[in-house]
């Protein structure tokens, strides 16, 4: 009897754990969250008369320790609907040399290259001659001679982090490193992405959406009057995943990779065409903060605008506004505006305002509106995060860069 009953427990509890196996694989098979986005515009905006670019930054190709040819690449990326694609491999700037920079259609293609130095790897964008791996100081010097972008890769991977955190010099940081991301993973997150990946991509992919709070902190802690350092997002793709001495994986996919998170660059003006001067206007964005960076995974961003407001004068991320003259001359004060079109039926969302690293001020599902009224704290560093919901799963989607204000 006992034994019978054994038998049909045992029976029951298969029936049970194949039944929850198959939800699970449903679940992630079929998971999919794409936020819901208006397609309204105000062009009475001050920042609709900007031009906005998508790029993605940062990835290694054949010319390092990456699987994918650069040909085959821009192709990709321009499936993807990127304006831009800057590769960086590892010390050397040969794609360049190599003649492969220019334009592909509608896409710029151009090389920056990743640079080792003492305190960790340094991304240099927009240069034209290969700088050597070698002491910071020097590395950036050169970078800075040619009126590149000098970039702090991956400052808290667990792998190759950066280690000294009071240099001076550098323009921007890797606010989000995808390749970061995933080695800053719970170990069950990674787990799941490592066993979803072959189900749903998008699944396995979407757990590199969390937010980098020790990195925001330290982006946070350096902003400097009249000197602010440019946040921005880099794949660091290489799609080749080391398993055995002789065996290679190419996981995650490239184009899996590039969809996950960008870089948008706000241009005064149109791209010419001409490479040189592109390259240099894309280079001058980043280093002035002049963008900002998403999660495209989930959408690619429509409608962004953030920007203050004085005396009839308009500053953007990148600007520093010396407001006190104008307060004076028209007795208004600095007022802070963003907002995004996304549809909040579908998808609820809360903009945020932080303030020299402190949120101070929050809208949900709708513009923001903030007005300073003191010169407390001045200088002060304005940002914005916009939080989006799709039912109990939230997630920071978007982040600005900062306008400095002081009064």
């Amino acid at each position: 009897m006992n034994f019978a009953i054994l038998i049909v427990s045992t029976r029951l509890f298969l029936v049970f754990a194949v039944v929850l196996l198959l939800l699970i694989y449903l679940r992630i098979k079929f998971f999919k969250l794409k936020i819901d986005f208006t397609s309204g515009k105000n062009e009475n905006r001050p920042c609709s008369k900007l031009f906005e670019l998508n790029g993605i930054i940062h990835f290694h190709t054949v010319y390092s320790d990456g699987s994918g040819c650069i040909e085959d690449l821009i192709e990709t990326a321009k499936k993807l609907k990127a304006d831009f694609l800057v590769s960086s491999d590892h010390n050397t700037l040969k794609p360049k040399l190599d003649g492969l920079e220019g334009y592909y259609g509608g896409l710029l293609y151009f090389a920056g290259e990743e640079i080792n130095t003492e305190f960790g790897h340094l991304l240099a964008l927009g240069i034209e001659s290969e700088i050597k791996r070698g002491k910071y100081k020097e590395v950036l010097s050169n970078v800075k001679r040619q009126n590149g972008a000098a970039v702090i890769c991956h400052p808290h991977n667990w792998w190759t982090p950066w280690k000294n955190f009071k240099v001076k010099g550098y323009d921007g940081i890797e606010i989000i490193n995808l390749d970061s991301q995933w080695r800053g993973m719970n170990p069950l997150y990674m787990l799941a992405v490592i066993c979803s990946y072959r189900i749903n991509p998008f699944y396995a992919l979407h757990f590199l959406s969390h937010k980098p709070a020790k990195t925001i902190k330290f982006w946070d802690g350096v902003q400097k009057h009249k000197s602010m350092k440019t946040g921005i997002a880099a794949t660091d793709a290489h799609s080749n995943v080391k398993i055995t001495r002789r065996r290679r994986i190419k996981f995650p996919k490239y184009s899996e990779l590039f969809s996950v998170a960008r870089t948008h660059i706000l241009l005064e003006d149109k791209l010419s065409g001409k490479l040189e001067e592109d390259k240099k206007k894309i280079t001058e964005a980043v280093k002035k903060g002049r963008c900002f960076f998403a999660f495209d995974l989930f959408g690619m961003p429509k409608g962004f605008y953030y920007y203050a407001s004085v005396g009839g004068k308009y500053y953007f991320s990148g600007d520093s506004a010396d407001a006190a003259a104008d307060i004076d001359k028209t007795g208004k004060n600095v007022i802070i505006y963003a907002g995004i079109d996304i549809n909040p039926k579908k998808n609820p969302y809360i903009i945020n305002l932080f303030r020299n690293g402190k949120n101070i001020f929050s809208s949900k599902s709708g513009g923001l509106v903030y007005e300073i009224k003191s010169a407390l704290d001045s200088p002060s560093f304005y940002r914005v995060e916009i939080d989006v919901y799709f039912g109990r799963k939230e997630i920071t989607y978007l982040y600005s860069n900062n306008i400095e204000v002081y009064i």
